[in-house]
C-alpha cells in the first residue's frame, strides 16, 4: 500500500465511525471487517520487514560436513527472485465493496434526507401552530367531534371529573 493510503487509513477514527454508523450495522461491520483485515496484513508485512534476509553460507559450510547441499542451498538462493503477485483479484474485491459501501452510504443518506425533511415539517407546524391560549372550545370540536358528545354524556350524568384526571393531576391545595 503507498504510504498516502498508509496515513489515510491510519488517520481514520475508527471508534468514531462505528459510533455514527450504529444506526447501520451492516455498514460498520464491513468497515470494521475491512479494519481488522488491514492491521493484520499490515502487522505481518511489519514482522517480514524486520526479518534478516541475508544468509552466511560459509558459516553453513563450516559447520556441516555435506558442503553439496550448502551449495545446491547457495544456487538456489541467488537464483531465487521476488515474483509480483498479480492483485486484480483483490482489486476486484476491493472496488466491489467499496461499490456497495458507496451504494449503502447513499442509500443512509436518502433516508436521512427523507426523515429530515419530515422532522423539518413538523418544525414548520409546530411553529405555525396557535398557542392552547388562542383555542376555543369550537377548534377542540372540529379537530376531535366525538369530544362535544362525550361532555354532553357527562354533563348529563352529573359527572364533572374527568376520569383519572386526579391520579394524574393530585389536588395539593391546602382546605
Amino acid at each position: 500500500m503507498s504510504s498516502a493510503g498508509r496515513k489515510l487509513i491510519q488517520s481514520v477514527d475508527w471508534p468514531k465511525i462505528s459510533s455514527v454508523l450504529s444506526k447501520r450495522p451492516e455498514v460498520t461491520k464491513s468497515l470494521m471487517a475491512f479494519n481488522k483485515k488491514y492491521q493484520e496484513i499490515d502487522r505481518e508485512l511489519s514482522s517480514l520487514r524486520e526479518q534478516k534476509l541475508d544468509l552466511d553460507f560459509a558459516h553453513y559450510r563450516k559447520v556441516l560436513k555435506n558442503q553439496q547441499i550448502v551449495s545446491e542451498m547457495e544456487a538456489k538462493f541467488k537464483a531465487y527472485k521476488v515474483e509480483k503477485l498479480d492483485t486484480a483479484a483483490s482489486l476486484a474485491i476491493l472496488a466491489e465493496f467499496e461499490n456497495s459501501a458507496v451504494s449503502a452510504a447513499n442509500n443512509y443518506a436518502a433516508e436521512l434526507e427523507t426523515k429530515l425533511s419530515g422532522l423539518n415539517e413538523t418544525i414548520e407546524n409546530i411553529v405555525s401552530a396557535r398557542p392552547v391560549e388562542d383555542l376555543t372550545t369550537a377548534d377542540i370540536v372540529e379537530a376531535r367531534p366525538e369530544t362535544l358528545t362525550e361532555v354532553q354524556e357527562m354533563v348529563s350524568k352529573g359527572e364533572y371529573d374527568v376520569p383519572g384526571y386526579d391520579a394524574k393531576f393530585p389536588n395539593i391545595s391546602m382546605v
